[in-house]
């Protein structure tokens, strides 16, 4: 299924294995796959409705890296406070450190374990001048 949000959009592929992700910018490519990873793991919704916010700061060799590290990131703040994010506020991003807080409220745990990237995704600008990429998780 495909999701569309503003600029960016997600769609969970092969049983919740991988995800494809394009948006206009690469801010928005990390914000479309963070919510590509949290749909594929299909969280259980709490009776909390309270937004929280994990800080986080993750540097990388290259923006592939950085995208596959911060997917990590979130993957462990989300099973460690057992929340759920749906956005990411971003006070740096560059193709190589990106630093702000994911957003998200708590749950009741996922159907799927929570995985984060495999190995770090080709990600370019494709024809339309679009970034893409299909992150595989692990």
């Amino acid at each position: 299924m495909l999701y569309l949000s503003g600029m960016k959009e997600f769609e969970v592929l092969s049983g919740g294995n991988a995800i494809r992700v394009r948006a206009t910018t690469r801010a928005g490519l990390v914000t479309a796959a963070l919510q590509g990873l949290m749909a594929a793991a299909s969280p259980r919704t709490s009776e909390i409705d309270e937004k929280k916010e994990r800080p986080f700061s993750v540097t990388a060799d290259d923006f592939g890296q950085l995208l596959a590290d911060l997917l990590t990131a979130a993957a462990r703040a989300s099973d460690a406070n057992k929340e759920a994010y749906e956005d990411i506020r971003f006070t740096l991003i560059t193709d190589k450190k990106a630093e702000g807080a994911f957003v998200g409220r708590p749950t009741k745990g996922f159907k799927t374990p929570l995985k984060g990237a495999k190995a770090p995704p080709d990600v370019a600008k494709n024809e339309e001048g679009e970034w893409e990429t299909t992150v595989t998780l692990s």
